[in-house]
């Protein structure tokens, strides 16, 4: 049976309060999306046949929830720990619901909730649901895609100029600023950070504010120099570095890396800076059938050095990474650490090197890169999951010196942070997973 239900909500979630936490923070202005105030009117139907629950919203659609999703995500305090935040009920073979069905279905008093009354349910006999938790917890149609939630900026041929640049002293003291940049780097791939003092150590102090570096054989930071015959990678040597990920030869690749200039090259050593994304789009609408030899086939990497310890790394990695809906979710490719190991099939590799080619022709154009000086006392931060970076070759001359110091995040350890930061200050624009 059909019933209509008028609900009105109002949602204050921008008040004084949060206004005057903004303050604390530096900024008078609300420059973030915050929850919206919202007006339900919801018309419910429980379609006991189909095991679905319908609801009509003030919009005119109409969401639909299978009963055993419903029953699977009770927020009771017998089904989810309200100390924890977890989930005690483990799953529907486990705990007997895999037939779970809906009796009836009624909005609350408050106006605020949907009320549920379970068949044959054991001891568990009703669930409650907040109506904010039903909207943003809608299911998608077999013909929708949904989209993730990265407003993640294409590059163009102005990016060099209008990469976003950020004051080191706000950085470090603002944590809304502190916040930007890091959402920044999210959307745009790319930031720098001007007027840090030129000494090491400076990588290490923005970490303090954020979550820990990563660590790796070389420790939680790395010394970017020219180490001529003494250099255990190209890296560390003065010639053309091509465009690259980093940590390619690793399993799980860093999420961003960090590096700040401390001295530069008097001749060369331009930073190169590719928004790898831009060159996989290029690449999907120009040869769709390139773009799929990328996905689909991946190429080996491998390091083994010693440093500190003997290591030998390897790892298989696509060059281009979906998520299920089709959108590119990581590039991950590097020359000098790529091996001779092919997992293409023989009547499938010229076209595969097509592909890789011209995938590197769009990478290398003007439409996704950037090369530029970067300027003793200034740092790249580079979103390592999208990103390509190089230089140019650069002279080592008698009396100077070309010293980067570079460092490593997780995104996980990133977005956790901002998250906390989101949640504590209520802005709308969550960060989704990666």
């Amino acid at each position: 049976m059909l019933s209509t239900l008028t609900i009105s909500r109002w949602l204050s979630t921008y008040s004084n309060a949060c206004y005057q936490s903004c303050k604390k923070l530096g900024i008078s202005q609300r420059p973030f999306n915050v929850f919206p105030q919202l007006y339900y009117s919801v018309q419910v139907e429980n379609r006991i046949e189909d095991k679905l629950l319908s609801l009509k919203w003030d919009d005119g659609k109409i969401l639909n929830y299978p009963h055993i999703y419903l029953r699977d995500h009770c927020p009771c305090p017998s089904c989810y720990d309200p100390q924890t935040k977890q989930r005690i009920i483990s799953n529907l073979v486990l705990d007997n619901y895999s037939k779970a069905t809906i009796k009836t279905a009624h909005i609350s008093h408050d106006n605020d909730k949907l009320l549920i009354e379970w068949m044959d349910d054991g001891s568990h006999t009703s669930s409650s649901y907040q109506l904010d938790w039903l909207k943003t917890h809608r299911l998608i149609s077999s013909a929708e895609n949904k989209q993730f939630r990265i407003k993640r900026r294409l590059w163009d041929s102005n990016m060099e100029l209008n990469m976003p640049r950020f004051d080191f002293n706000k950085v470090l003291n603002n944590k809304l600023e502190l916040y930007e940049w890091l959402r920044s780097i999210l959307q745009n791939g790319a930031t720098i950070i001007d007027n840090i003092p030129k000494q090491t150590g400076q990588i290490q102090k923005i970490a303090q504010q954020v979550t820990d570096l990563r660590l790796s054989f070389y420790g939680k930071t790395f010394q970017v120099e020219s180490l001529g015959k003494d250099a255990a990678t190209v890296v560390y040597q003065n010639q053309r570095l091509p465009l690259h990920s980093d940590f390619s030869f690793a399993n799980n690749t860093p999420g961003i890396q960090m590096l700040h200039c401390i001295a530069a090259a008097k001749q060369g050593g331009e930073s190169l800076v590719c928004d790898a994304f831009k060159a996989a789009e290029m690449l999907r609408e120009s040869h769709p059938e390139y773009f799929d030899l990328l996905v689909k086939y991946p190429l080996e990497y491998e390091d083994k050095r010693t440093i500190n310890a003997e290591f030998f790394y390897l790892s298989l990695h696509p060059i281009i990474s979906l998520y299920y809906n089709g959108e590119i979710k990581q590039i991950c490719y590097t020359d000098h650490t790529r091996t001779s190991t092919l997992y293409v099939p023989q009547e499938k590799v010229t076209s595969y090197y097509k592909a890789l080619a011209k995938f590197l022709e769009y990478a290398y154009s003007s439409d996704a890169m950037a090369q530029f000086k970067l300027q003793a006392g200034s740092m790249i931060a580079l979103d390592n999951y999208r990103m390509l970076h190089g230089r140019t070759a650069y002279d080592v001359l008698p009396g100077t010196h070309r010293h980067l110091e570079g460092g490593y995040f997780d995104w996980d350890g990133v977005m956790s942070y901002m998250r906390v930061f989101e949640r504590d200050h209520r802005i709308n624009d969550k960060t989704p997973s990666m």
